[in-house]
């Protein structure tokens, strides 16, 4: 037997997995563009960064109540940019 706050739990897990996934992906592009020095791979790394951070700003993260969470996965999405930015000077 499933209990409500039990499939709440779930969910909130899957929100906060799914956004260490997409920061993830953020982080691999992000390194695999600088390595490869590849336009088409900054463009990814660059939408994977903006995706991530739509998703760092949705409702169901935010009612997770935890901002330290949202802010750690922030600040990795903000060092793969400066890391873009610096590549593309």
């Amino acid at each position: 037997m499933t209990s409500e706050f039990h499939k709440e739990d779930q969910a909130g897990f899957t929100d906060k997995r799914q956004l260490e996934l997409a920061v993830e992906t953020a982080q691999k592009t992000t390194g695999a563009a600088t390595r490869g020095q590849s336009t088409t791979l900054v463009d990814s790394a660059y939408q994977a960064i903006e995706d991530a951070r739509e998703l760092s700003q949705s409702e169901e993260l935010a009612a997770l109540d935890d901002p330290e969470f949202v802010q750690q996965q922030q600040q990795l999405l903000d060092d793969s940019q400066h890391q873009l930015d610096e590549f593309k000077e």
